[in-house]
């Protein structure tokens, strides 16, 4: 049976990933970089991550996350990217080359601290590590220079549940949940 990795994230509807994806490859080709990208049906923002489980996610922590994630109430939201950049330690093996935005991606910062405020109410365990939002667009063994853009992104009117089966490269929505106003 396959592993599975759990996460909240807000996904783009597939014209504008695949408008994201038009844009980065012109950007990357202009500065003569390859631009191996990944699939543009699995573009995502990453609201909170529960990790890697060997087989099917946890039936108890979807059920915990989802009461959680529907006592989350926000208004629907423009984000926007404002920098191509490489993440990662000098000793890494593999760099994402990400989207990030500073003003942006506030609202998105908003809503995954409201997630995460209703994610502790109900037990759950609060994120490892401090979180930058991203959008992770390919991995590369070197890193990338870093340059600036001005991309629009989405109306962010929702976020949903994602189970990845490793090595399938797919994204299972699991629920959703809508953004008001």
């Amino acid at each position: 049976m396959t592993g599975h990795k759990l996460f909240f994230a807000l996904r783009p509807d597939e014209e504008t990933a695949e408008r994201i994806a038009c844009v980065v490859t012109a950007e990357h080709e202009a500065r003569g970089l390859v631009p191996r990208l990944r699939p543009s049906r699995i573009f995502h923002i990453t609201l909170h991550y529960f990790g890697y489980a060997d087989g099917e996610p946890d039936p108890q922590l979807v059920a915990l996350a989802g009461r959680a994630a529907a006592e989350v109430v926000r208004p629907a939201f423009d984000l926007s990217f404002d920098k191509f950049m490489s993440w990662g330690r000098s000793d890494a093996t593999k760099y994402p080359f990400v989207l990030t935005g500073g003003q942006g991606l506030e609202p998105v910062r908003e809503l995954r601290d409201a997630l995460v405020d209703r994610l502790l109410a109900h037990g759950l365990a609060a994120p490892e590590r401090d979180y930058e939002p991203h959008l992770t667009l390919r991995y590369d063994r070197r890193r990338a220079p870093a340059w600036d853009v001005d991309l629009p992104g989405w109306t962010a009117s929702e976020f949903v549940l994602v189970a990845s089966p490793q090595g399938l490269t797919r994204h299972d929505v699991i629920a959703r949940w809508p953004l008001q106003g």
